[in-house]
Order: structure tokens, then C-alpha cells, then sequence
């Protein structure tokens, strides 16, 4: 009779496991899936607050300044600010497990004056403060975004 107890236990053990183990599983895999997603919305979020906060520096006029601050996700490669033309932009790019995304990109519609490298995968996974100025170079107004320690 025990014997018996104890083979129907351990098939009752074997079954709740083996229904258990396949949902952590997939729990973890939703769970990561969930990370990276949260990750692409807070770098978009980061990236439009600096390209407003630039564009509306820009309208304010010549040495007009505002200090932010902005988080940078985990899995960040890179977040540059170019010159384009006589505008720029602010592109971040970012890892995934499928390899590098296409960059979050938005347009800043004033000359920049310094661009360059705002972050890099060593300040990757937390919070930079940023400041955003109106200056006047080169007989024209353009915007000027560094880092503040």
C-alpha cells in the first residue's frame, strides 16, 4: 500500500512539473520581450523630449537655455547629435537580441553647433542631464546640446 502512495505522488509531482515548467518558460520569454519593448519607448520618449525641447530653445532665440533630464535605456549602442544641412537631428540606437534596431531618429530644425556623441553603451541604464542652448555663431543662431555633470 505504500508503495502504491508513492507512485501516485510521484506521477501527481511529475505532471504538475511538467505543466509548470513549459508556463515559466514562456513567462520568461514574454517577460523579456516585454523589457525590450519598454526599452524602444523610452527611447523614443528621450530622444522627442530632446529634439522639442531643442526646436523650442531655437524659437526662443540667442542665449536661451534649459536643463533636462533624460533616461537613457539599458541596451543603448549610441545617441549622436549630426548636422544636417542648416537643421540636425538626434538619432539613438539601441542592441537587441536580433542585432542592432534601426535608430529612433527626430529632427531638430536649428543649426547645431557641437555635434557629436551625447551617449554610449558605458552610460547605457540611467539618467543624463542634458542642457540645451540658444547661442550665436557664425552670424547665425544655432542650438548647442551637452551633457551636465
Amino acid at each position: 500500500m505504500k508503495g502504491q502512495v508513492s507512485t501516485e505522488l510521484l506521477v501527481i509531482v511529475a505532471l504538475v512539473l511538467l505543466i509548470f515548467i513549459p508556463l515559466l518558460v514562456l513567462v520568461y520569454f514574454k517577460a523579456n520581450e516585454a523589457n525590450q519593448q519598454i526599452a524602444a519607448y523610452q527611447a523614443e520618449l528621450s530622444v522627442s523630449r530632446i529634439a522639442s525641447l531643442a526646436n523650442s530653445v531655437g524659437s526662443l532665440g540667442t542665449n536661451t537655455s534649459v536643463t533636462t533630464d533624460i533616461y537613457v535605456p539599458p541596451n543603448t549602442l549610441a545617441m549622436n547629435v549630426t548636422s544636417v544641412g542648416r537643421a540636425g537631428e538626434i538619432s539613438l540606437t539601441m542592441d537587441s537580441p536580433q542585432g542592432p534596431t534601426t535608430p529612433v531618429v527626430e529632427i531638430i530644425r536649428y543649426p547645431l553647433s557641437n555635434p557629436g556623441t551625447l551617449a554610449d553603451s558605458s552610460s547605457a541604464g540611467g539618467w543624463m542631464r542634458l542642457r540645451i542652448s540658444s547661442e550665436f555663431v557664425n552670424n547665425e543662431a544655432s542650438i548647442k546640446i551637452e551633457k551636465v555633470s
